[in-house]
């Protein structure tokens, strides 16, 4: 299997070298197109301009001058009617004529361009000029000095192209070295997540896509590491909580084989162990209620019902409870419809109101209000009762989690749990306020519409 980084590099370089076998090829062509044109009008006036001198001049000092001059960029040899070299200049010459090729332009009547051809191909850069002087015919064939000038054009161009090819490479390499190391890293705490190890954090100190991906592989990490501390404390808390009340019923079921027991002593053990049996039945439901709410498959039905008729069943229905501790119950239940699921939110109710008659002193006030706005049905559930700790208001609706250490009012601390999950599922939200000795507010907020 390839790295990225090899991946990268072998896409780079081929990238980099069709962009350079394609720009060589368009550059080529335009200076076929259009240089080569040019080419041959310069060598054209500088043979006709040397042909004026030659022809018009008889100071040979002066023709030699010339011919020194034109040396530096061009190459000039003059040919007789008889096709033998009559002068010539220093330059080098980039091709060599041929005798047939001389003579056809000795036979030309006129002055044009001719490009020399031969068995190779054309050949641009040599123009034939034939002239006459005294009577005599005369061939001057230019071609340019290849060595000077812009005909070093496509060597530059090609060295220049090779350059950049070296010096992009090794720069990419560098760039690419630093752009795949943070992926090394990820990929070495995945390697350690997959392992278990969710205090695995990766260090990267970068404002583009891979440093967001490494910000958010540390607070998955953090998430994932404060889930698994929640499932270790869960799996406590539930093997504390069964064991609890296992421990009793098998306590006072050993205790009954005692043949000496009176009768009134039997019928407490007995009703112990009932109201244990009791508590394991009720924990075992919420779990598996709980967990049905987890998995995003309970079934959720929303249809729209009156929300002050449901919450004056339920307070009938717990008549024997606070009417057990004389509570005083204030309502202010005015007409409401609400679209919700009837049933879930009944669960809700049930243990907001069970909680405040469970937490509630003898003679004491429970207060049920509903207050309506255009965006939002609110309703709250306060009594005058123990009351919250701080330090316990931000952990009442962790699973197992009892603000009552004292264990006096036995319960399975996961009603609270249930309670906040159904509310998020009508995209709603619940707030509390408490202070000990005053009583606690349970606030439910249920939008109009989710």
């Amino acid at each position: 299997m390839k790295s990225m980084y090899t991946r990268l590099v072998l896409i780079f370089i081929s990238v980099i070298l069709l962009s350079l076998v394609f720009t060589f090829f368009i550059a080529s062509k335009y200076f076929m197109i259009h240089v080569e044109t040019e080419v041959q009008t310069d060598l054209k006036d500088v043979g006709e301009n040397f042909i004026s001198i030659y022809s018009n001049q008889n100071n040979q000092k002066e023709v030699d001058t010339t011919l020194k001059i034109i040396s530096k960029n061009y190459n000039l040899t003059l040919y007789n009617e008889s096709g033998k070299i009559n002068l010539k200049n220093t330059a080098p010459i980039k091709k060599n004529l041929k005798k047939a090729q001389v003579l056809k332009v000795l036979n030309q009547n006129s002055n044009q361009i001719n490009p020399d051809k031969h068995v190779s191909g054309h050949n641009p850069y040599l123009v034939g000029l034939p002239f006459e002087k005294d009577g005599q015919k005369y061939a001057l064939f230019i071609q340019p000095n290849i060595d000077r000038g812009f005909f070093k054009m496509r060597r530059f161009l090609f060295f220049s192209l090779l350059t950049t090819l070296i010096i992009g490479s090794v720069t990419f390499l560098f760039v690419a070295k630093l752009l795949v190391k943070p992926v090394k890293e990820l990929i070495l705490a995945t390697k350690e997540l997959a392992k278990g190890n969710y205090d695995v954090q990766v260090t990267i100190n970068r404002k583009d896509e891979i440093g967001l991906l490494a910000s958010n592989f540390n607070v998955m990490t953090n998430k994932l590491n404060n889930l698994e501390e929640m499932r270790s404390e869960f799996v406590s808390n539930v093997s504390h909580e069964i064991q609890s009340p296992l421990t009793s019923i098998k306590g006072f079921a050993k205790v009954l084989r005692n043949k000496q027991l009176n009768d009134e002593k039997r019928d407490h053990y007995l009703s112990i162990i009932e109201d244990e049996s009791d508590r394991l039945s009720i924990m075992s439901e919420r779990l598996l209620k709980l967990a049905s709410l987890d998995s995003e498959q309970h079934p959720f039905q929303p249809s729209l019902y009156k929300l002050d008729e449901q919450i004056r069943k339920i307070i009938l229905a717990l008549e024997p409870h606070w009417e057990s501790k004389k509570l005083q119950l204030v309502l202010n239940l005015p007409q409401s419809e609400i679209l919700a699921d009837r049933i879930l939110l009944e669960q809700v109710w049930i243990n907001l109101l069970q909680n405040a008659i469970k937490f509630s002193n003898c003679n004491g006030t429970i207060q049920v209000d509903i207050l309506e706005t255009k965006q939002s049905t609110q309703i709250i559930v306060s009594d005058n009762g123990l009351g919250i700790n701080q330090d316990d208001i931000d952990r009442i609706f962790e699973r197992f989690y009892q603000a009552d250490r004292s264990r006096k009012n036995k319960g399975t601390g996961l009603g609270l749990s249930i309670v906040q999950k159904i509310v998020e599922m009508h995209n709603g939200k619940i707030e509390v306020q408490s202070s000990v000795g005053e009583g606690t507010s349970f606030k439910v907020n249920l939008p109009k519409t989710f």
